[in-house]
């Protein structure tokens, strides 16, 4: 069984400032602890304007612990 976690440039990790470094040390840091990159996406919402917003699905094997 699988399980999912969704980070987006609004996650706690980039504390409010995005950039590709960030990213690479969170994606390294998920990646120490069984994660993968499984998706990479970006929404856009169009209402008073237009805004983009990257999302990553990150997926790793469950444990049976349920950790």
């Amino acid at each position: 069984m699988l399980e999912y976690k969704v980070l987006t440039q609004r996650d706690k990790a980039f504390s409010g400032k995005f950039d590709f470094n960030t990213l690479e040390a969170t994606l390294n840091s998920y990646a120490a602890e069984g994660w993968r990159l499984a998706e990479s996406i970006v929404a856009s919402s169009v209402w008073k304007s237009v805004n983009a917003e990257f999302v990553l699905i990150l997926e790793r094997e469950k444990s049976a612990s349920g950790q």
